[in-house]
């Protein structure tokens, strides 16, 4: 903290108080964006031996820090936009604005990449290290077990997510025949 960031009377001056809609959205931006690189980064790493319930603990508090951010940042480009709509505004300053539309969309979008690769790299692998308390009371006949009884369950989870795809296919397509989706084999 330096001396300008204290105001008269000794308090430190909060920052939100000195930005402009405009940099408090480019703000909200790099946030979200420094945090998006930071998800990746732990994404990377799920499915490796540091892939821990731990991990997949912070993976899960980062999500939501960003999905906080953005919800935050979008608050903030609403306001933006309003101010926006006056008549008196300039034109470089209605670009301006366009252009922390148009990079906060970017970042949703590059977000919206990086949660699906979550997503799939969660639903692949399972987390290792220390199970539960529960669960570190097995013998290792039965740790065995559940290892090899893995690829089984993925497999399993794999086949009936697709069965709810084509089933939702087959709702939402009603030309679309149950004779066609079992001799495409999507069903099975």
């Amino acid at each position: 903290m330096s001396f300008q960031d204290l105001r008269r009377d000794g308090r430190p001056a909060t920052r939100s108080a000195q930005q402009t809609p405009s940099q408090a959205v480019a703000a909200g931006i790099f946030q979200i964006n420094t945090a998006v690189s930071a998800f990746r980064r732990l994404v990377d790493a799920v499915g490796t031996s540091k892939d821990t319930p731990e991990h997949r603990l912070k993976l899960h508090n980062t999500r939501q820090r960003i999905l906080q951010l953005v919800k935050d940042t979008s608050a903030k480009l609403k306001i933006l936009s309003d101010s926006a709509q006056a008549a008196n505004v300039s034109q470089s300053k209605k670009i301006e604005d366009a252009k922390l539309a148009r990079d906060f969309q970017t970042t949703l979008q590059e977000f919206q990449k990086v949660q699906q690769l979550a997503s799939e790299r969660e639903s692949t692998y399972m987390p290792s290290g220390p199970r539960p308390a529960a669960a570190t009371t097995s013998t290792g006949e039965e740790a065995k077990q559940d290892s090899e009884g893995q690829p089984f369950l993925l497999e399993q989870k794999r086949l009936e997510i697709l069965r709810m795809i084509s089933l939702f296919y087959f709702i939402t397509h009603p030309t679309f025949s149950i004779l066609s989706l079992l001799q495409s084999k999507q069903l099975f």
